[in-house]
């Protein structure tokens, strides 16, 4: 290479790094001094969006650890129907809706949309569903179940949301519909889970 060409190279990507390095301090002035709208009436750059899925996707699927074995089925009608009640009582269903249940309009303003589980639900393994459950995921609404739940609940919160994509609204309203002088009780956040559901 010549002098003259590889100054010229070298000029260039001077040029590149300054162009790049401006965009960034840019970038970094806008959200730092608030003028990125957070409102959930806004919707996100499509480039937020995308970085957030992706840092999201990613984190669940490092994190969910996916060696997770059950001795009991998760197609268990007993594991389906606590799932079931603890999707109702916990307000669930408010957000994510259910078999001919609309989610509530609150749900359909959030920034993130709460996901349709029916359709979510397949996008991820039974692993990364527990994970979600138990720990919640920040920035989308979504809570940590695990504080107050059990590892036999949110096992059969898992269950219930496997069972999601082929129930039909008269199966929700059987399994959902708490009995008299009763339902289930909350485990305020001990563990008795038995050995088959300890990871």
């Amino acid at each position: 290479m010549t002098p003259a060409a590889m100054r010229l190279t070298v000029r260039t990507l001077a040029a590149i790094a300054v162009v790049l390095l401006a965009n960034v301090v840019g970038l970094a002035s806008y959200t730092y001094f608030g003028f990125y709208n957070v409102a959930a009436t806004e919707q996100d750059w499509d480039l937020v969006r995308w970085s957030l899925e992706t840092i999201r996707n990613n984190s669940i699927e490092r994190h969910a650890g996916h060696n997770v074995s059950l001795d009991r089925s998760l197609d268990d009608p007993e594991m389906i129907r606590t799932g079931g009640l603890h999707y109702k009582e916990e307000g669930c269903v408010y957000c994510h809706g259910g078999p001919g249940i609309s989610r509530a309009e609150f749900a359909k303003n959030m920034q993130p949309e709460p996901p349709d589980l029916k359709k979510a639900a397949a996008t991820l393994d039974d692993a990364e569903l527990y994970w979600i459950m138990q720990n919640g995921i920040k920035m989308t609404g979504m809570p940590a179940f695990g504080p107050t739940h059990n590892q036999e609940e949110l096992w059969a919160m898992v269950a219930f949301t496997r069972r999601l994509p082929e129930m039909s609204q008269s199966e929700y309203e059987k399994i959902t519909e708490v009995s008299e002088g009763g339902g289930h009780q909350q485990a305020g956040g001990e563990d008795h889970a038995p050995a088959t559901f300890r990871k």
